[in-house]
C-alpha cells in the first residue's frame, strides 16, 4: 500500500497532466460533436428549404399548365352551352367542333361559325367609373372590335380598341357600358348598366313591371345586339324595386363573374354578327 502512495507521489505531475489531457480531450470531442450537429442541422434546413423552394416552383409551373388546361376545357364547354342553346330554340344540329391553338371554332348547319378566342386579362381595373380591362391577345390573333368577352362563368365586357398583340375591352364595370339581358325563364328584357358604386352589382333597367322576375332568378344576354349570343350566363337577381319611370322595375344583379378576380377569359365572335351589321347599315343608309 505503502508502495502505491509513494508511485502516486512520485508521477503526481504526470498523473494529473493525463486527467486534465483526458478531460479536455472529452471536453473538445464533445464540443465538436455538438458544432457537427449544429452544421449537419444548418446544412439540411437550407437543402430543405432549396428543395422545398425547388417542389414549389414545379408545382406553380405545373399549376399554370393544368390551369391553360382548364381553360381549353372551359372553352370547350361554353361552345357546347351555346350548341345546347341553339339547339334548344332554333333546332340547329349536326355543329362541329373543333379545337384551334387560340380558341374553338364551332360551324353550324349554315356555315357560319362561332370563334371563342382563350385569353388572359393582364391589367385589369375595377376602381374607377370608366372601368377597362388589358388582354394579352390581338389582331394577330384574330381578336376584333366588339368581341364579347366572358370569364368562364359569366360576361365580363365588350372589346373596344385592338393593336397587333394586345386588346382593351371595355368592362362590364363602367358606366358607359350597355348589354342586352334577360330573365331566363321569360323573353322579357332590359338593358344592364353599372352606377359606378359597388363591383359586386350591376343593374338591370327598362324591363317591365310585367316581367315574371323573382330574386335568385338567373339573367342571360338577348341576343339583340351582334355581341354576344343568345343564352349567355350574366348574374343573379338580388333585388327588385319599381323604378321612376312608370310601368318599370330597377332589379339589382350580381354578376356571376368576380369582376376583381380575373385571368382567364374568353371572347366571343358571334356568327351573325357581320352580316347582321351590313344589313343594318344598308337599311340605315336607305332612309
Amino acid at each position: 500500500m505503502q508502495q502505491i502512495i509513494e508511485f502516486f507521489i512520485r508521477n503526481k505531475n504526470f498523473l494529473l497532466f493525463l486527467t486534465l489531457f483526458s478531460l479536455g480531450y472529452a471536453l473538445t470531442q464533445k464540443a465538436h460533436s455538438g458544432l457537427y450537429t449544429r452544421n449537419i442541422a444548418s446544412t439540411n434546413k437550407i437543402t430543405g428549404s432549396v428543395f422545398s423552394w425547388l417542389a414549389d416552383k414545379r408545382n406553380y409551373f405545373a399549376l399554370r399548365e393544368q390551369n391553360e388546361e382548364l381553360s381549353a376545357a372551359n372553352a370547350q364547354l361554353l361552345v357546347q352551352y351555346y350548341k345546347s342553346k341553339q339547339d334548344h330554340q332554333d333546332s340547329i344540329s349536326g355543329i362541329n367542333l373543333e379545337l384551334t391553338g387560340n380558341g374553338v371554332v364551332i360551324d353550324t348547319f349554315e356555315g357560319r361559325s362561332l370563334n371563342i378566342i382563350r385569353a388572359h386579362v393582364i391589367n385589369n381595373n375595377y376602381h374607377r367609373r370608366k372601368n377597362t380591362l388589358t388582354i394579352d391577345k390581338g389582331s394577330l390573333d384574330g381578336v376584333i372590335p366588339d368581341m364579347g368577352v366572358s370569364s368562364p362563368v359569366g360576361i365580363v365586357g365588350i372589346i373596344t380598341h385592338v393593336s397587333e398583340h394586345f386588346s382593351v375591352a371595355q368592362s362590364v364595370l363602367n358606366t358607359n357600358s350597355r348589354v342586352v339581358v334577360k330573365s331566363k325563364n321569360s323573353d322579357h328584357f332590359g338593358t344592364l348598366v353599372w352606377d359606378g358604386e359597388r363591383i359586386d352589382q350591376l343593374l338591370l333597367t327598362e324591363i317591365p313591371k310585367i316581367a315574371p322576375l323573382s330574386i335568385g332568378d338567373s339573367l342571360v344576354t338577348d341576343g339583340k345586339s351582334t355581341i354576344f349570343p343568345r343564352g349567355w350566363p350574366v348574374g343573379t337577381v338580388t333585388d327588385i324595386k319599381p323604378a321612376k319611370a312608370q310601368d318599370y322595375l330597377e332589379v339589382s344583379v350580381r354578376p356571376y363573374t368576380d369582376m376583381s378576380n380575373l385571368y382567364h377569359v374568353f371572347l366571343i365572335q358571334r356568327p351573325e354578327a357581320q352580316e347582321i351589321q351590313e344589313l343594318e347599315t344598308l337599311s340605315q343608309n336607305e332612309f
